[in-house]
């Protein structure tokens, strides 16, 4: 994950794009935890490059969403080809008699600022509870909810750069992280139908 530190805010917030990756022929890709497991690997070998910033993540079994942003869209596109192209090529050695046809959906996002991305992000860590996978955000593993209760690193989140802005202390801030998660869950649900690739979720998720 790349941030660039000084003013970088306001470019940040005006080039926001939520990414959904799925697949419509071959039933759930990221079925198991193999698959979700390589597809984050690969999303962040083709993302280190780059200098793109990813703020959130959520795998599901049959589409996974990133909330990211770099310096123009180009390299947002090349990445996630990038990562398209390798995923494919690891689901074809796996699965050949699959007859997967793997898609990308962008949404830019315009006039966001960074309240609005967390909520938002706090949004993609409800998406296994919205589709029933779990009774609680931090029970499903594949979101990006536990790299910012710092439980795991993947080098895709780089949680520290927030944490250090909502509080003084590291125990404060992941306080802090657990009560906007409780307190900002309705505005996220609004931001998340909001973003129009999201009004028509296949109702196979649930």
């Amino acid at each position: 994950m790349y941030i660039q530190e000084k003013g970088a805010n306001r470019n940040i917030c005006q080039q926001v794009c939520c990414i959904t990756f799925g697949e419509t022929s071959s039933g759930p890709v990221f079925g198991n935890e193999i698959e979700k497991k390589r597809f984050l690997d690969m999303l962040l070998n083709a993302i280190q490059d780059l200098k793109i910033n990813v703020y959130a993540y959520c795998v599901l079994d049959y589409e996974a969403y990133i909330l990211a942003t770099a310096d123009g869209r180009k390299k947002i596109r090349l990445a996630m080809q990038k990562t398209k192209q390798q995923f494919q090529e690891h689901y074809r050695k796996r699965f050949p008699e699959s007859k997967e046809k793997f898609q990308i959906e962008y949404e830019w996002l315009k006039r966001y600022d960074m309240k609005q991305i967390m909520q938002l992000g706090i949004a993609f860590h409800f998406l296994p509870v919205r589709y029933n996978y779990v009774q609680m955000p931090e029970d499903y593993w594949w979101t990006s909810l536990k790299e910012y209760e710092l439980r795991y690193r993947s080098g895709i989140i780089r949680p520290e750069i927030f944490l250090t802005k909502l509080a003084g202390s590291q125990k404060q801030a992941l306080r802090k992280i657990k009560a906007l998660h409780r307190q900002a869950q309705p505005e996220g649900e609004r931001l998340y139908r909001d973003v129009s690739i999201y009004k028509n979720v296949s109702e196979k998720k649930k």
